[in-house]
């Protein structure tokens, strides 16, 4: 485990600082072989590449998923926000981590993750192997 991680879970507010730390525990507990890092001054986690993130922002603690454009319609609890192919979720207390399903969406996105390296599905493709235009 990363200690800048530690040090960025330590520093959030209570609420969201036991958030963080039970989803840092999902990621590192349901996905053999994940790798926690700390990138773009946040904890980022890689599995088959890019996977996921925490992001303290205005509004709670963002999970963003890096491929999550593909798992939308199984998860209507993401949101694009206008992004290419970033979906995230955002987390105010612990109890949301159960309410959005949250375990179920981790397992579910490596799984993908590791299918789309598999297939060598670049992120800038549109879900279902569509070009972009």
């Amino acid at each position: 485990m990363s200690r800048q991680v530690d040090a960025y879970i330590d520093q959030l507010e209570t609420p969201l600082a036991e958030t963080a730390a039970l989803i840092r525990q999902l990621l590192l507990e349901n996905v053999p072989g994940i790798e926690e890092k700390f990138s773009f001054k946040i904890p980022f986690y890689h599995y088959h590449g890019m996977f996921c993130y925490l992001n303290k922002t205005k509004d709670g603690l963002d999970l963003g998923f890096c491929r999550g454009k593909d798992l939308v319609v199984a998860f209507p609890q993401l949101d694009l926000r206008g992004r290419d192919m970033v979906a995230s979720v955002v987390l105010t207390q612990p109890k949301d981590i159960h309410q959005l399903q949250i375990p179920e969406l981790i397992i579910a996105a490596a799984a993908w993750n590791e299918e789309a390296k598999r297939m060598r599905k670049s992120f800038l493709e549109k879900p279902f192997g569509r070009a972009r235009k």
